[in-house]
């Protein structure tokens, strides 16, 4: 039975006033919660003890993302078009109503007990930026915008639960990604002023909730990744460091997370203590298996294993603690439940908070489905409803229907994660690390090298033709480099094409590809173009000796993959393919590196581990005119 328009608009109105209402409320209540900061690498309550962060994201309701809802990018690419669609056809007010029913309904108090009773303690808040600025006002704070973050951090508190807010959109698009609210924007690192504006949100945001001792922390920027190519990490921290010190300025007790580019760590950033930062931490995001990387139960040990104590290291070396502010291993098939325990317990040992993606989304069939992203999801099938057809009547009842829908509750994973024994993961026994290669064949016309110092590297010609090359080295990165080169020299122009069949797993920074090198100095002026083990292709650049390395990236991930290096005059090129035929230029033409007219021309390979050799295979060799190896 519908209500009469006036009615639900009275409704909704008062909600959103209740909701005002208890924020007074509420905060009188403080006392409850313990006051989140950090100490070293931990963070602790005020007495010093150590608190540990255990939860989840409340994704799909302060910023929607398509898929949560089970609607194809096909139709709506993002929220902003989701939302002009309602806009174009019910107008601006009635679109802002729709979306306040929406948001009233998405989440409600009863999936906070849902979420408590999975042994969570923290909820990861994120929200578009457009929701808590005022239309037309850059900077200044919409105060009937933030009463729904109120909302949200009243039902957490009830719960007994932190929160950690989080801005996934923010002015002018940190990236050209859909969880920004708006695809290919990505405006943050061209015009200071998003920045600013960014910056003077979040000084208004602390000052409201500087007393708020549940709130455990401010994530300022949600997957800073610009157009996964870039290296933004200098303007991003330039950025950061304004947001920073404008909370500082009104709120000097709550947790302000820095968050990771797309690469390379949060070494870039420096000691926060050192910088005078005080109630820093770090976050970054971890899927392992997905996304291009490998599904598989090794991977996830390895990751667990391995990847888990160098991120420590580096932690360790700045003095600070981790926000896993997202993860998830999906995978039911690699042990579901109990593998996100062994995540959740992992992170535990080590201090870190964490909070996986995400408490709940739609799927079309309804039930439980394997391989999912979601807590908690519709148990019956949904109505299909067409938001470019459907009535505003029939769009506001589907809105409600969410806050009384049936639920499917992942039961195997709550079981997990609450259980009081341990969940024990038994993954395959890693490989003995190559720590020598098992073949060091002369290659007529080539000349292998190990550049800096890494543990000596070697190849092997196949009976087949392919070229199997075991390298060691720390990387070729920032200043200098430790890598193995199989190189010729090389004067004036020429085209080298090469096959890359695969990368061993030694590190996610592992790499093999196609070098250009002035000299071979470990700090020489060159071009690569590489793949990854798992992350995609990249092109890499030093421009002068001992100057720092830049990089641009595209998440390819598919073996084979045919990579070129051209040099016309001072220009170099660099392109891949996944065929052979169709080729992708990478990145731009670098035409600033001194490499030189004569240099040096060949393969690189580096296993970004100082104790052990990667393996990479290589077939069709080209080089100019000259033979392949054999």
């Amino acid at each position: 039975m519908w209500m009469p328009r006036l009615l639900r608009f009275v409704l909704t109105v008062a909600f959103v006033l209740l909701a005002g209402r208890f924020s007074i409320v509420h905060a009188a209540d403080q006392q409850d919660f313990a006051w989140v900061s950090t100490q070293g690498t931990r963070f602790v309550d005020a007495s010093g003890e150590p608190v540990v962060l255990k939860g989840c994201n409340v994704g799909n309701w302060f910023l929607l993302e398509m898929w949560m809802l089970a609607i194809e990018h096909g139709q709506f690419a993002d929220q902003y078009e989701f939302e002009k669609n309602l806009a174009d056809r019910f107008g601006e007010d009635e679109k802002d109503r729709l979306m306040d029913v929406y948001r009233a309904n998405w989440v409600t108090p009863r999936d906070f007990e849902v979420m408590r009773s999975f042994g969570f303690n923290v909820i990861r808040l994120p929200f578009n930026y457009r929701l808590i600025e005022v239309k037309g006002e850059p900077g200044v704070l919409n105060v009937e915008g933030v009463k729904w973050l109120d909302r949200a951090v009243e039902m957490a508190e009830d719960a007994g639960m932190h929160v950690i807010l989080d801005m996934h959109g923010v002015p002018g698009g940190q990236s050209v990604d859909h969880p920004t609210g708006r695809v290919e924007q990505n405006k943050l690192w061209d015009d200071p002023a998003y920045g600013t504006r960014t910056a003077q949100l979040w000084k208004q945001l602390a000052e409201h909730y500087k007393d708020r001792a549940s709130i455990a922390g401010y994530d300022v920027i949600n997957e800073p990744y610009a157009d996964f190519q870039t290296d933004i990490r200098p303007r991003l921290r330039e950025i950061f460091v304004e947001i920073y010190e404008a909370i500082r300025e009104v709120d000097d007790r709550h947790v302000v997370f820095a968050p990771s580019a797309l690469w390379g760590g949060h070494g870039f950033y420096g000691n926060p203590h050192e910088n005078g930062w005080s109630n820093v931490a770090f976050t970054e995001h971890h899927y392992p298996g997905l996304f291009g990387d490998t599904p598989t139960l090794a991977r996830h040990g390895e990751f667990t294993r391995e990847g888990l104590a160098a991120k420590q290291e580096e932690l360790d070396a700045l003095q600070a603690p981790l926000f896993v502010g997202e993860w998830n291993p999906v995978f039911e098939r690699l042990g579901g439940g109990d593998l996100m325990r062994h995540y959740f317990d992992r992170y535990a040992e080590r201090g870190w908070a964490a909070t996986m993606w995400s408490y709940k989304i739609l799927h079309r069939e309804g039930g439980v489905i394997d391989d999912n992203w979601y807590m908690v999801s519709n148990a019956e099938p949904l109505p299909g409803l067409d938001f470019e057809t459907a009535s505003n009547d029939e769009i506001e009842a589907y809105f409600r229907w969410f806050g009384e829908m049936d639920y499917v509750i992942d039961e195997p994973m709550r079981h997990a994660l609450t259980r009081p024994d341990a969940v024990v993961m038994e993954f395959p026994e890693p490989e003995p690390p190559l720590v020598e290669a098992p073949h060091d064949d002369v290659v007529p016309g080539w000349t292998a090298t190990d550049i800096g110092e890494p543990i000596s590297g070697g190849q092997h010609v196949g009976d087949d033709g392919t070229l199997t090359v075991y390298g060691g080295g720390r990387d070729i990165w920032a200043e200098q480099d430790e890598f193995r080169l199989l190189w010729q020299d090389v004067e004036g122009d020429f085209v080298f094409e090469a096959t890359l069949h695969g990368v061993k797993y030694t590190n996610a920074f592992a790499k093999a590809g196609l070098m250009a090198r002035a000299d071979l100095s470990p700090g020489a002026p060159h071009v690569l173009v590489h793949m990854f083990p798992e992350r995609g292709v990249a092109l890499g650049w030093r421009e002068q000796a001992g100057a720092s390395t830049n990089q641009v990236e595209t998440p390819q991930g598919e073996w084979p993959v045919h990579l070129r290096l051209t040099r016309r005059g001072d220009t170099f090129r660099a392109s891949y393919s996944t065929d052979g035929q169709r080729w992708e230029a990478l990145g731009v033409p670098v035409t600033d590196a001194a490499v030189g007219r004569r240099c040096k021309v060949g393969l690189a390979v580096l296993s970004h581990d100082e104790h052990r050799l990667t393996v990479a295979e290589f077939s069709d060799v080209r080089l100019q005119g000259s033979e392949p190896p054999r």
